[in-house]
């Protein structure tokens, strides 16, 4: 498989075409980067076409509680055995900018799931309010369990689905020189022998850190954007709302009563104290009830349910707002009419920049999901995509003592910049405008760094512009580079 430097997507590392993945229903991964989707288990709960595999996560972990109520404590290998997981990083999804390496499920993610098999999950398989049970439940109470974690671990046991997914578009639609037979480990889960076994794989094969692994399809209606259907952000942002749909009085008065009582106190402009009904007070009051009233997470499960055809409608990702890929095409038939007399690494970074700039302020609308910009690490992430078949080298995250720069563009020691990715919105703008530029060029040895500002509103724009004129600094689309966010109206509304 040679010159896979120049190629980015499934499709043309394994020479198959983008509408045949289209078309059975899979997303069309990068593999340069991950692709900033998850997939959520209730997507799969909502879509009767895998019903067999939310019973299936049902029915593990419904296995979990049993065990532990025979297993007073687990040993270290079983602990290991039925509670730990690693990333499938084959899936090539998340955050990571550099590669797909992610942090993985961890022991805290274990060991939250084993405690709250007899807390949270205590009559898991048997509810009384829900029509189900579901995985996301742990997000709502946990600290550091968000979409990756629960994405991680739901990979992890629809794998088998997974792999045969992977292997029967493999067999019909790529050509064997690219393809190799994979033993992958915990694929299928004996329920009567308690274990979980390997199973041998034809998958496609592509080369990373010099390492040959497979690599995995995903069904493009299991995978959202952003966060799970059911999660901690959506349960504090529904408020009061969900005590609405408490059908017992009683008990609706009584978490009324509580929520009021735990409100924090201000002081208003009379000096007089106050209930401080500002969002910070509402959501500390909200997560006490949690732990007062743990039957409220289940009616807002319910509620969630009862609206799973909106999950089916409007929660499952856009491809092309994953991973960019008509963008990234597109980019490389331009760049590769272009003609220089000398190409440098600071040329073509430049126009790269160009473009992502051009295709970002004319999609701006697309760099919203529920109405809130995206972060740092997606615009990270969609850059990324757009160095496609560069001839320099674009590393991400390079660390060279005093944190890491978001790209370092090089040939060679010689020809070497660095480009930094920050939002106006940022509180340290002006400190790194001033100084992590500097320091970055000095460590890395860079000719110079670049600096993409992306600002989402008026008030955006005037702190970017307050900021350049403190520093006595303009934009000049050589250092510093300015990319209008806002969102646009549609040309066809336009008089």
């Amino acid at each position: 498989m040679k010159d896979n430097n120049t190629k980015v997507y499934f499709s043309e590392i394994f020479n198959v075409k983008h509408t045949i993945i289209e078309k059975y229903g899979a997303l069309d991964i990068s593999l340069v980067c991950d692709n900033p989707a998850f997939v959520d288990p209730f997507l799969i709960f909502a879509n009767l076409k895998y019903k067999n595999l939310h019973d299936f996560i049902v029915d593990y972990l419904k296995f979990l509680k049993t065990l532990s109520h025979k297993e007073e404590k687990l040993s270290s290998g079983n602990f290991k055995h039925y509670y730990k997981f690693p990333e499938v990083r084959q899936a090539w999804l998340g955050y990571s900018v550099g590669g797909n390496a992610g942090l993985g499920l961890g022991k805290n993610f274990a060991d939250s799931l084993y405690k709250n098999l007899h807390k949270i999950f205590s009559k898991f398989g048997n509810e009384q309010i829900t029509n189900s049970s579901h995985l996301e439940k742990l997000c709502l109470v946990e600290e550091g369990v968000g979409v990756d974690k629960i994405s991680d671990f739901t990979i992890n046991l629809i794998k088998k689905y997974l792999l045969d997914y992977t292997q029967t578009f493999a067999k019909k639609h790529i050509d064997q020189k690219y393809l190799a037979e994979f033993s992958v480990r915990k694929v299928n889960f004996d329920f009567k022998k308690g274990i979980w076994a390997d199973e041998r794989f034809v998958l496609p094969m592509f080369e990373t850190e010099n390492k040959k692994e497979f690599v995995l399809l995903i069904p493009r209606e299991i995978l959202t954007k952003e966060d799970t259907w059911i999660s901690k952000n959506d349960f504090l942002e529904n408020d009061t709302a969900i005590f609405n749909t408490i059908a017992n009085d009683e008990l609706r008065t009584k978490i009324n009563k509580f929520f009021f009582d735990n409100l924090s106190i201000k002081l208003n402009k009379k000096k007089q104290p106050e209930k401080d009904y500002s969002k910070k007070s509402k959501k500390n009051a909200l997560l006490k009830i949690v732990w007062e009233f743990p039957e409220v997470l289940d009616y807002y499960i319910k509620y969630k349910e009862q609206n799973k055809d909106d999950a089916l409608k409007y929660h499952i990702a856009e491809p092309e707002f994953i991973n960019f890929f008509s963008d990234a095409s597109t980019l490389k038939s331009e760049l590769n009419k272009k003609k220089f007399k000398k190409l440098t690494s600071f040329n073509d970074c430049v126009e790269r920049i160009l473009f992502f700039k051009q295709k970002l302020e004319s999609n701006s609308n697309d760099l919203y999901f529920k109405d809130k910009p995206l972060q740092e690490k997606h615009l990270r992430l969609i850059f990324k995509n757009v160095t496609y078949g560069a001839l320099f080298d674009y590393n991400s995250e390079v660390n060279n003592g005093r944190g890491p720069i978001d790209f370092i563009v090089s040939c060679g020691s010689k020809d070497k910049i660095g480009l930094e990715l920050k939002l106006a919105s940022n509180r340290k703008l002006k400190q790194n405008l001033l100084n992590q530029g500097k320091t970055y060029q000095e460590d890395g040895n860079l000719k110079q760094v670049i600096k993409i500002i992306f600002y989402f509103s008026d008030q955006g724009l005037e702190i970017v512009n307050r900021v350049l004129k403190e520093i006595n600094k303009s934009v000049d689309n050589k250092e510093i580079f300015l990319i209008d966010c806002r969102k646009k109206e549609s040309a066809s509304n336009q008089k």
